[in-house]
């Protein structure tokens, strides 16, 4: 089972703190079993105050990185020389799909677009048929 399908729950009773990691399916029972054994373990802790009914904590899902956006998945291609040959919008998009990620392709056509503008490609050719490129180290420099 991966990571992200896992939750994770802390209870503090008392001086006791436990942590619950488990599927979304079993983790009732876990946090049941862990204020249990808590339960039984305070007398020893030197806690003498009962406890109720326990209250269910919030569950926290595992904490992915976020998914890098289209534009920094395209400044990652410029940066490997990827673009150093023209290419098209449908070659973009089939280069990433073989990364992993799957954008339409009016999402990449956007992020070209705003990469052009800030002067990290070159677009060229005629409307519908652009080729877009790294641009010529002499207009690099000048940023």
């Amino acid at each position: 089972m991966s990571e992200k399908d896992r939750i994770r729950v802390e209870i503090v009773i008392g001086p006791a703190t436990v942590r619950v990691e488990a599927p979304p399916d079993q983790i009732e029972e876990a946090v049941r079993n862990a204020v249990a054994a808590l339960r039984s373990a305070l007398p020893e802790l030197g806690a003498e105050a009962s406890l109720g009914e326990p209250a269910m904590a919030k569950p926290e899902r595992a904490r992915r990185r976020p998914a890098p956006t289209c534009s920094e998945l395209i400044r990652g291609l410029i940066e490997e020389g990827w673009f150093d040959q023209p290419r098209t919008l449908s070659e973009v998009v089939q280069e990433l799909a073989k990364r992993g990620y799957h954008y339409d392709s009016t999402a990449v056509a956007h992020s070209l677009l705003d990469l052009v503008r800030e002067r990290a490609l070159v677009r060229e050719g005629i409307p519908r048929r652009y080729v877009y490129r790294r641009p010529p180290p002499a207009a690099r420099e000048g940023e």
